[in-house]
């Protein structure tokens, strides 16, 4: 219980290096599947002549397909390791991205997107987050909000970055060259992480142990006997109700940064502020995203996934009122950064909270999929929104009262009946 509301960041240098390579990987998730749609698909379709709209309705389908990403990455790394899934993930996640220069039409839009989700799955919500369960049973909330920072500084400077590629090279090369660093971050992944902190001397969370624990609690994890079957997982109710319940809040997460840019546009700013306004809401999140995992720790997942959801709330009333007032809309932009990390923080939290170290990525195998189901609603809501409207107020008013339900879901989670 000590370590569970010990709010110091004393992880270690061994552990702090697992963070560190976490982040890189939520980094590139969240620019490649979700900040960097702001742009790949206007400069797509204005690229090859192709209808935006189109593009961003092919992008909710295509999305689907990270649901079978996140079942076999579970699978594989729950198989073989951690460590070979980073540098399976990373290395096809890379070329994944690189496709984007090699097709013109929506129908390849669509088929490159799914495979970036595929593997995004994988190297993020699977590796990234295995990882962070391991080493840190008892202080991954604060140790998840450092590193899913990396989704707050993509979105400060993934498009930018990427913007900064096509006018030094071409809008094609852009691709190739994200695509090789993230490649690149797969094989040094492999090469320094290990699954468990036993394998480097450590103990986790960084405790106290001698070499005998260590060596003991490295044996119990080596040995550890799963009893969740995917059918036992799939009728356990605290399943479906974290699914559905954080599924809702990565619709939020995902409406509010995919379509900033568009919306401030909209809004009547000029676009270099518009794409300004991410860097400044990323910034704001570097501090939520540490706020979130000092909540988790210091107050439990629960209780800091209400206070986030009703944060959220306010931020999402202010996006659904028509108007180009600029006290609202630097509201909006607030709200949103202090929330744009908390919610890769809190999802994998509960799971570890309710599942413990050892089932982690046997349940990450059945909730990714059904969070995945939800989260790509998103996008269906938007695109609604868009063509009823010609804007996007009525999606954030209705995903403001989906915010609302899955609070009452995550306050039925029952947060100390399975987990160790």
């Amino acid at each position: 219980m000590e370590n569970q509301k010990n709010t110091s960041s004393n992880f270690g240098s061994k552990g702090w290096l697992m963070i560190v390579i976490a982040g890189i990987f939520f980094y590139f998730y969240s620019g490649m599947c979700t900040d960097g749609l702001n742009t790949i698909v206007s400069s797509f379709a204005q690229t090859h002549n192709v209808d935006e709209a189109a593009l961003l309705g092919i992008t909710t389908p295509a999305s689907w397909f990270g649901l079978l990403g996140a079942v076999v990455w579970s699978f594989f790394i729950d198989r073989k390791s951690i460590r070979l899934g980073a540098l399976c993930t990373g290395i096809l996640g890379g070329v994944s991205f690189m496709l984007y220069a090699l097709v013109s039409t929506v129908t390849g839009f669509g088929i490159v997107t799914a495979f970036v989700n595929f593997m995004g799955m994988g190297y993020c919500w699977t590796v990234a987050n295995a990882l962070m369960a391991s080493w840190f049973p008892k202080k991954k909330g604060l140790a998840l909000g450092w590193a899913t920072m990396g989704q707050n500084l993509a979105s400060a400077t993934f498009v930018p970055l990427l913007m900064f590629f096509v006018a030094k090279t071409n809008f094609f090369n852009s691709f190739y060259i994200m695509g090789a660093i993230l490649a690149l971050g797969g094989i040094i992944a492999f090469i320094l992480i290990r699954d468990n902190p036993e394998e480097l001397g450590c103990a986790p969370d960084n405790g106290s142990f001698t070499k005998e624990e260590i060596e003991a609690s490295l044996k119990e994890a080596r040995e550890y006997k799963s009893p969740w079957t995917p059918k036992k997982l799939l009728t356990n109710k605290q399943v479906w109700q974290i699914g559905i319940g954080y599924g809702i809040l990565i619709i939020v997460t995902v409406s509010l940064i995919s379509r900033m840019i568009p919306r401030l546009i909209m809004a009547g700013w000029e676009p270099p502020k518009a794409i300004a306004s991410m860097s400044v809401c990323a910034i704001i999140g570097l501090f939520g995203s540490y706020l979130t995992g000092w909540l988790d720790q210091k107050f439990g997942t629960k209780k800091a996934s209400v206070m986030y959801a009703l944060w959220y709330f306010v931020g999402l009333v202010l996006c659904a009122i028509p108007t180009n007032n600029e006290i609202v809309l630097y509201l909006t932009i607030f709200f949103t950064g202090i929330g744009i990390g908390g919610i890769g923080n809190l999802f994998p939290s509960m799971t570890a909270t309710v599942f413990g170290r050892f089932d982690f990525v046997r349940a990450m195998g059945i909730l990714n999929p059904i969070t995945n189901i939800v989260r790509s609603f998103a996008f269906i809501i938007l695109a609604f929104s868009l063509k009823q409207t010609g804007a996007y107020n009525l999606s954030y008013g209705i995903i403001a009262a989906l915010d609302l339900f899955a609070i009452l879901l995550i306050l039925r989670i029952d947060d100390n009946c399975i987990g160790k």
